[in-house]
């Protein structure tokens, strides 16, 4: 038999227990920074108040590292602007359409960063890439052959500056728009350890750096190559705040830029990788920086845990932040739920009054001393859920999907509804079916339990 470790208030930074079974175990008020517990079965283990996340030296090296990235990557905007300017500073025709060309396909990957998200964007910009390099090389093969069939050597040097300014005007669109990308994974990198101050910071850094290239570029290439420089160099730290930002509070068109980030953040945090979390209780604990990465999350409890929202939580039901806001307050009064897939969650002791959850999915979920009164739990499946100690007074119970596994001892009820009322029927079905009556301790639960006609057996 497991007996239940017991590591309360324990300082346990950078400690593995790797694949370890410590079902049971107390890790209560202990401090877990930067602890391994990859692969390890934590079924119903307390991790109450404690401090997840990255060791403050991780912290520090991380965040160093993300201010200096992105002061390359304000670098790698001026120069891309740059290019693009000394490519007009010739004034030939050839030039100018290679520009103008280079301009729109980086003005386009600007906008579609924006309308949706730097993952289409990167994508739009390979495929382009790829497009004007098959186009250019056929143009030049086609061209070139002619020009050197009528002997003109002169012209085949033309051609070779054609293409020179044709792949100058490329390397330049992709290196403004991977200071675009990589600024803004630095400032989100930030961000997820310091807030949103270093954020500013971060893209305040790849400004500096971006503006003594423009003057750079100015000096070398005269007005026309310093005002193109700045101008991409601008909207490039414009759009790197706004892209950190929303990937920071999670707008789902930069969700790919932020679990990357993220996945770098956490890889020197609390590692929960692929644990089991059954019935785990994460109470107030500090979540920062921690990784729960394709953990069973089955009852977990995460009852006013701070900082989920800077965790690693992909492939998990907490990537959606409103269950996870309600999984955190457990108020759900007043609120609908129709059709939710609330399955594997835990509510004990939630607020659930007067909630609608018609058809909703809490198979195997965690009601107990929950008060549902007059929640409607109309068609519900309610497959192994807990209702142990609820209060289901009032409730609307029609056609839920109770089984013989569904607990419901200790429930509290004086009465319930088979219907919702309407205008028609003011007053729906009630058990008992006399008004003046209430279950009495320990009866509603006898009759769900011999009753066919109102459980889904």
């Amino acid at each position: 038999m497991n007996v239940a470790q017991n590591y309360r208030r324990a300082k346990l930074k950078g400690k593995s227990f790797k694949g370890q079974d410590l079902t049971g175990a107390d890790f209560s008020y202990c401090d877990i920074q930067g602890t391994d517990f990859t692969n390890a079965i934590l079924r119903g283990a307390n991790f109450s108040h404690a401090r997840a996340g990255l060791q403050r030296r991780w912290a520090i090296t991380i965040l160093i590292s993300a201010l200096l990235l992105s002061a390359l990557s304000g670098l790698l905007s001026a120069v891309g602007g740059s290019l693009l300017g000394f490519i007009v500073v010739n004034g030939n025709r050839e030039n100018i359409y290679v520009s103008a060309i280079s301009l729109i396909v980086l003005l386009v990957f600007f906008l579609t960063t924006l309308r949706r998200g730097v993952a289409a964007a990167c994508g739009f910009l390979a495929v382009a890439v790829v497009c004007a390099g098959v186009a250019a090389v056929v143009w030049a093969g086609v061209v070139a052959v002619a020009w050197v069939g009528a002997g003109s050597q002169t012209r085949v040097m033309e051609l070779a500056g054609v293409v020179t300014v044709v792949v100058t005007g490329a390397v330049g669109v992709v290196v403004a728009a991977t200071g675009l990308v990589v600024i803004a994974g630095a400032a989100v990198v930030a961000g997820a350890i310091a807030g949103l101050f270093v954020v500013a910071v971060t893209v305040a850094m790849a400004g500096a750096v971006a503006g003594a290239v423009v003057v750079a570029a100015a000096k070398v290439g005269g007005v026309t190559a310093g005002a193109l420089a700045v101008t991409v160099a601008v909207l490039t730290l414009i759009l790197s705040t706004d892209v950190s930002c929303r990937a920071l509070f999670e707008d789902e068109k930069q969700s790919w830029l932020r679990n990357i980030a993220f996945g770098l953040v956490t890889r020197r945090g609390t590692s929960f990788q692929a644990s089991d979390l059954t019935d785990a209780d994460f109470t107030q604990a500090r979540l920062k920086n921690t990784n729960f990465n394709k953990s069973i999350l089955t009852r977990t409890c995460w009852f006013q845990a701070k900082n989920l929202n800077l965790a690693d939580i992909r492939a998990t039901y907490l990537e959606d932040e409103n269950i996870r806001q309600l999984l955190i307050t457990k108020d759900l009064q007043n609120k609908n739920f129709d059709g939710w897939n609330l399955q594997g969650i835990n509510l004990q002791g939630a607020n659930i009054r007067d909630a609608s959850l018609i058809a909703a999915r809490l198979n195997e979920s965690n009601l107990q001393n929950a008060d549902i009164s007059r929640a409607n739990l109309t068609k519900a499946q309610l497959d192994r859920t807990d209702f142990r100690g609820a209060i289901l007074t009032g409730a609307y119970i029609g056609d839920w999907g109770i089984t013989p596994e569904t607990k419901l001892d200790g429930v509290k009820c004086e009465y319930i509804f088979m219907y919702v009322p309407t205008k028609d029927n003011p007053n729906p079905y009630r058990l008992p079916t006399n008004w003046e009556e209430t279950f009495k301790d320990g009866e509603f639960t006898q009759f769900m339990s011999s009753s066919s006609k109102f459980s889904n057996i």
